[in-house]
């Protein structure tokens, strides 16, 4: 699975009884004329015409996957369309719904017309087309309150925060006491491209740190080749692993830690989306501090009951700071992994696969979206 809105999604709906799944949406596997048209306009991805690429996609508008869909469904009226606000093909899956008078069940994981690089009036169609969607759609599933916010009024839209996967390790291998002369260990497990940076600076002040130590877990991470090789030489950056090794790793944490972008091209991104990596941590019930600016989703969550380490301001030695004090009080580590139990509740998988199943069974007993010429 190549991101984490398909990983959500297998969570939600693989493996599930009550769940009969047809999936659409593959590109063309023969010769068809959608396929030599895919193929065609590939060929400008490498040319300087690149962008005229992008833009044909969005007039297009999904357009090309209509003619691949069955033109006859069962009329069994427990049928629902279901779709990921990403990418064209969510618009083919609005035209398919009102084609055949069916609900449509929305998920808004990220902003996406902000994602391709496109110019900005392409930019403006895009976000015109991703609001008709919230618009139309039977159900919209936000991943957080600040995208419903962003999005509008919406009759029939709720907050659905990402399915978390199992990770926590047994409670037997849970390490229940901090250790003083281990020092106080805040690991860090994810991308390391897009997070690089910001992550590095903070391994360069921590690194000789007496009482504070930092670990992240990743690949390929977005630092010069000495850089790497030190942070590894001393542990402090390891590569992805095993599940009972990273599930040991996982258990050795004093706290997790959440970043987020301060790059204001971003803003909207981080107001609107949802770290999943929030969402796994919480169930190790340690305490979260989370890094970001103040507008972003996660820090709006975290205000909320003073449930995580609030860190915004992009400033590594201010970020140090904050750990340092977690670190040397143990009554706050005591109020923050309360806090953390109580996440884990929030996030609990089978309470977000019960609001997920509601959603669906709400777009059933709702009226049909209007067929539309």
């Amino acid at each position: 699975m190549s991101s984490g809105g398909q990983l959500v999604l297998y969570r939600h709906l693989c493996n599930r009884p009550e769940i009969q799944l047809e999936i659409y949406g593959a590109e063309p596997a023969t010769s068809t004329p959608s396929l030599l048209l895919r193929r065609l306009m590939r060929n400008l991805e490498r040319t300087r015409f690149h962008q005229w690429e992008q833009h044909f996609w969005i007039w297009q508008n999904g357009r090309w996957m209509d003619g691949l869909l069955p033109n006859r469904i069962s009329q069994d009226n427990r049928t629902v369309v279901l779709t990921i606000a990403h990418g064209d093909l969510s618009a083919t899956a609005l035209r398919f719904a009102q084609r055949h008078h069916l609900p449509l069940v929305s998920i808004f994981h990220d902003w996406w017309p902000d994602l391709p690089p496109v110019h900005p009036d392409w930019r403006r169609i895009l976000e015109k087309q991703f609001r008709q969607l919230y618009d139309e759609s039977t159900v919209a599933l936000c991943v957080s309150e600040g995208m419903r916010d962003a999005l509008g009024i919406h009759a029939h839209a709720q907050v659905l925060y990402p399915v978390p996967g199992s990770l926590r390790p047994r409670q037997t291998q849970i390490r229940e006491k901090i250790v003083p002369q281990l020092g106080f260990k805040i690991l860090y497990f994810g991308n390391l491209f897009h997070y690089g940076p910001m992550l590095k600076s903070a391994l360069e002040i921590l690194k000789n740190h007496p009482a504070v130590r930092l670990e992240v877990r990743g690949s390929k991470p977005n630092w010069p080749e000495e850089f790497k090789k030190e942070m590894n030489q001393h542990g402090l950056w390891l590569e992805f692993a095993p599940e009972t090794a990273f599930a040991s790793w996982a258990a050795s944490a004093d706290a997790f830690l959440v970043p987020l972008s301060f790059e204001p091209s971003l803003r909207r991104q981080m107001e609107t989306s949802f770290p999943s990596k929030l969402v796994e941590c919480a169930q190790f019930e340690k305490p979260l501090v989370v890094w970001g600016p103040e507008y972003c989703s996660a820090i709006r969550w975290a205000r909320q009951d003073n449930r995580a380490v609030c860190v915004t301001n992009p400033n590594p030695s201010v970020f140090c700071q904050s750990l340092e004090t977690l670190a040397a009080s143990p009554l706050q580590q005591e109020r923050y992994i309360a806090a953390s139990r109580a996440a884990q509740k929030e996030f609990a998988p089978e309470k977000l696969q019960t609001q997920f199943i509601s959603a669906l069974e709400t777009a059933l007993t709702l009226r049909p979206l209007p067929s539309k010429s």
